[in-house]
């Protein structure tokens, strides 16, 4: 009749025999205690929620943490990889990539090895954009030697530099040839001097264009005959179709270098080496690839230059080197002027940016650019080209449109009509390290040259300054 009370001994051990074993009882809520439960249960059962809860805190850190990781890879990835690339593609899409392509080069060792060493993006890239513009700085050319020769030279030269024309220059030679003058020849240079040996680059192929002339007019060559007929190495392709005429005015299709060459100055250019060195043999097949796809039009072939400066060394039964040596510098008393051959007849240059480089061995290429000479021995052919008195004179008549409304083209001489009215014919070099400009105005019988150690093209502007500048 009587009940017992809940939390009697025997309560306990019916709840225990009814198989309770520490789970809740019916009708209570899973989050509290059950009565029945024990002491060893509770401590486990507070251990599992309390795992629970501290996954369910930490999860998403973790994730959150993950996520972060890979967007900082993603980040390094771009900067490491993308930053240098672009460089380099900058570099090449402006014309520039044996220039300033190390610049790219340099950033991305830099780039690499700070990261690896510190494994910080924001602190990679200030210091290495630091490291790399410091570089950049410190290489820059600059004429800092005292300028001395001819004081009306200096005067002009003062004149030019007022106007920035020698802005990332370093050692340049000048030579003023008048011929009405009381003196026809005045040299003046910044650390270098009339008898300072440069590259002369592609002037040299405004030389190659004068002894073609001369051997027109020996009856060796013809321009209006194929190519093939003086190098049988080039029958039974496109490229020995051109005729020599098409050759010296630049629109026989030639691509400006051959393939192989383009290949080796993708690795050669940006660490100052040569790429040109290559043999006859390179030569030719390189011709026998061309398409020929602008035949027509003007188009500047440093390809085409070498094949017409062989072909005409081929009829006259010598070398290339040779062949200038008999028909034009030996005549003239050039005797400083050489084809640079298998031995550098120089030191190196300097590009605009700062790059030493190599001395350029063109090989089979020499007709294109392999001259080396001193400003003395250029206002000797300046005197010869003003007088009348050079080999193959007919080289400067214009024949032949050029892409520029102003400029025409005769056997690899431009001519071009300044704003002023003045007709220059002229021609320019320039090889990784060097660059020229030799310009002459015929009618005034003046002419200007320019040697300098500095693969800059401004040297054109500073030539043309020097040359109408008559005070």
């Amino acid at each position: 009749m009587f009940r017992r009370s809940r939390h009697s001994p025997s309560s306990e051990r019916s709840h225990s025999s009814d198989g309770c074993s520490g789970q809740p009882c019916a009708g209570q809520r899973s989050s509290s205690p059950p009565p029945c439960e024990t002491s060893s249960a509770r401590s486990r059962r507070k251990g599992i929620e309390m795992s629970t809860v501290n996954r369910r805190f930490t999860l998403r850190p973790t994730r959150q943490r993950g996520s972060r990781r890979w967007v900082r890879r993603a980040a390094a990835a771009f900067v490491l990889v993308v930053v240098p690339t672009g460089m380099l593609f900058q570099s090449l899409r402006s014309g520039h990539y044996a220039d300033d392509s190390w610049v790219g080069i340099l950033m991305a060792a830099v780039l690499i090895v700070l990261f690896v060493a510190t494994r910080r993006l924001a602190p990679t890239l200030l210091v290495a954009a630091l490291v790399v513009g410091l570089t950049v700085w410190a290489a820059t050319p600059s004429a800092l030697a005292s300028p001395t020769g001819d004081s009306l030279v200096l005067a002009r030269i003062d004149r030019a530099r007022e106007s920035g024309f020698l802005t990332r220059q370093h050692d340049i030679a000048v030579a003023s040839v008048s011929l009405h003058d009381a003196a026809p020849v005045r040299f003046a240079g910044i650390g270098a001097s009339d008898a300072t040996p440069m590259e002369i680059g592609s002037l040299t192929k405004a030389m190659t264009g004068l002894v073609i002339a001369d051997s027109v007019r020996r009856g060796e060559i013809r321009l209006d005959t194929p190519i093939s007929t003086y190098l049988p190495h080039l029958a039974g392709v496109p490229a020995g179709t051109v005729t020599m005429q098409e050759l010296v005015t630049h629109t026989s299709g030639y691509a400006a270098f051959g393939p192989t060459v383009l290949r080796r100055a993708a690795w050669s250019a940006p660490f100052g080496r040569n790429f040109l060195d290559g043999d006859l043999g390179e030569l030719y097949g390189d011709a026998r690839q061309g398409t020929l796809e602008t035949r027509g039009t003007y188009s500047y072939s440093t390809l085409g230059a070498a094949i017409a400066g062989q072909a005409a060394a081929a009829a006259a039964g010598m070398t290339y080197p040779e062949l200038m040596q008999a028909r034009l510098f030996g005549p003239l008393g050039m005797t400083h002027t050489f084809i640079q051959g298998a031995h550098a007849l120089v030191p190196g240059g300097w590009s605009t940016s700062g790059l030493a480089v190599q001395p350029w061995l063109l090989g089979a290429y020499a007709p294109g650019g392999g001259g080396v000479s001193t400003t003395r021995d250029l206002a000797i052919l300046a005197t010869a080209l003003l007088d009348g008195s050079a080999p193959g004179m007919s080289a400067l008549d214009p024949t032949t449109a050029t892409t520029q409304t102003d400029t025409q083209v005769g056997i690899f001489w431009h001519t071009s009509t300044l704003t002023s009215g003045t007709d220059v014919t002229w021609h320019g070099g320039q090889t990784g390290g060097y660059t020229t400009y030799f310009g002459l105005d015929r009618t005034a019988g003046t002419a200007a040259i320019v040697l300098s150690d500095v693969a800059n093209p401004s040297t054109d502007a500073l030539g043309v300054a020097l040359l109408t500048d008559t005070n």
